[in-house]
């Protein structure tokens, strides 16, 4: 019997133009958390659109300029995000090693997976398909 993938596994996002996330990084004050202007945001956003591949990238801030607990305070869908008390180490989080992070605050993010396929694995199953994807 075939092997099916759930047609949400395949779907691809699309992502808004980078002025709009750009604006909604602003409207949300990401950027004050990073020590940037709203402009830095706008002219990085701007500058990045003319470059060649940048339709359905995603505009992202460093994590030690913007960590995930900051982030999650930002978030809401009608009510505010939050860190449950089992990740308040949450920032402590890093790339896995030998994936390099941009050096300026802001940069792009190309090529997005979400992993749909690998819902429910734990992360040890995930990393080892990753390594074996090497």
């Amino acid at each position: 019997m075939p092997v099916t993938t759930p047609a949400a596994a395949n779907a691809r996002v699309t992502l808004p133009a980078l002025a709009a996330q750009a604006e909604r990084l602003i409207d949300l004050g990401v950027h004050e958390v990073a020590g940037l202007t709203a402009r830095d945001v706008r002219d990085f956003a701007g500058a990045a659109d003319d470059a060649p591949g940048s339709a359905d990238c995603l505009l992202a801030a460093r994590p030690d300029a913007v960590p995930a607990s900051a982030i999650a305070r930002l978030m809401s869908t009608g009510k505010p995000g939050f860190i449950v008390e089992d990740m308040q180490d949450v920032d402590r989080f890093v790339a896995l090693e030998g994936v390099a992070v941009p050096g300026p605050p802001l940069y792009l993010l190309t090529d997005l997976d979400r992993g749909d396929r690998m819902a429910n694995w734990s992360p040890n199953e995930a990393s080892c398909l990753s390594a074996s994807l090497r």
